[in-house]
């Protein structure tokens, strides 16, 4: 085998390693107002309703959380908080995951980025 065969199938070995990029997930949503934060929040668990398969364990008026899926379960988990800061302000952040580890019922990745955007154009 030549070395320039050589080199070609280093570089289509070397190329086939590389991966796609992941798209950037929607900004974390921000509320500013008692009135802006109940809407808000009230989005969040809707959201969460429609997406994780997980029923709702805790809820609060900061902190949601549904229970865990079962061992190597694909079903989507939820953990939302309603995080302080300066200013007044709050980040509605978001967690959502399965115990699969090859992969879950929705990407936990999409579906968090559907939360954020969901959740920030709540009014």
């Amino acid at each position: 085998m030549s070395v320039r065969n050589l080199m070609l199938i280093a570089a289509l070995a070397l190329a086939g390693c590389q991966t796609v990029p992941e798209a950037p997930i929607a900004s974390t949503p921000i509320c500013r107002s008692d009135a802006d934060c109940a809407t808000k929040w009230a989005a969040a668990r809707t959201y969460v309703l429609a997406h994780a398969q997980m029923k709702i364990e805790t809820y609060s008026t900061d902190f949601l959380q549904t229970y865990n899926p079962p061992e190597y379960g694909t079903q989507l988990a939820a953990r939302v908080n309603k995080a302080p800061m300066p200013g007044g302000e709050f980040r509605i952040e978001a967690e959502f995951w399965c115990n699969n580890l090859f992969g879950c019922s929705e990407s936990p990745r999409q579906v968090l980025d559907g939360f954020n955007r969901a959740v920030a154009s709540a009014e």
